[in-house]
């Protein structure tokens, strides 16, 4: 069509007819790009709650960054395949909520339950927002906002925990629980379980 001149109505039509179906592929696609995004986490955690460590770590990117706000990161695989193997010992169970995406990055509340927050009295713990960035269908970063309630509850029996295992002079708390930081493995974790046992059985003998 030359410069100057007036498309006719056909013109105009089969213009519009193919501006359409361009924004129909359009939002085909976007659709279709956060529906995988959004199925790489679901997958993901399904592995997770069935404690299949082998298949959880393969939806990590090799260079996976997680933060714990406030709390802690950690990074790369050798450190996930540690929390996953922790995570796998003490029972975890995630929930996800709320979840949408916008693009590579999936937004969610995140509700976490497992067998050390029941040896604690712990409800659960809600990680509220939480943020997972997903790239060529791999994580490669989750940020974290624990519910600072739940951190208030975590310190108040760990504080009760310690005056305990100190009045019976138990030093088990001390290899578990390292310069302020959880350490982070099966082995510890199996520790930990042994701990509240031991914990427990004192209060019912007093």
């Amino acid at each position: 069509m030359g410069l100057g001149m007036v498309p006719n109505d056909k013109q105009k039509e089969s213009y519009m007819k193919k501006n359409i179906f361009f924004i129909f592929i359009l939002l085909t696609i976007i659709s279709c790009s956060k529906e995988k995004t959004q199925e790489v986490v679901k997958s993901y955690i399904t592995a997770h709650n069935a404690h299949d460590i082998e298949n959880a770590l393969t939806f990590y990117e090799e260079n996976i960054a997680i933060e714990l706000k406030g709390v802690w990161i950690k990074k790369g695989l050798s450190e996930m395949r540690s929390l996953e193997e922790w995570d796998a010992v003490l029972n975890s169970n995630l929930k996800l909520e709320s979840i949408t995406s916008k693009e590579d990055t999936v937004f969610c509340r995140i509700v976490e339950n497992n067998d050390w927050f029941g040896a604690m009295d712990i409800t659960d713990l809600v990680h509220d927002p939480t943020v997972l960035v997903v790239k060529n269908g791999k994580i490669e970063k989750i940020i974290a906002y624990p519910s600072e309630k739940t951190g208030k509850e975590i310190g108040a029996a760990i504080g009760a925990l310690y005056q305990w295992s100190q009045k019976v002079q138990d030093s088990t708390i001390n290899d578990l629980i390292q310069n302020g930081q959880f350490v982070y493995s099966a082995k510890a974790a199996e520790k930990w379980l042994d701990l509240f046992d031991r914990w427990k059985a004192s209060d019912r003998l007093k």
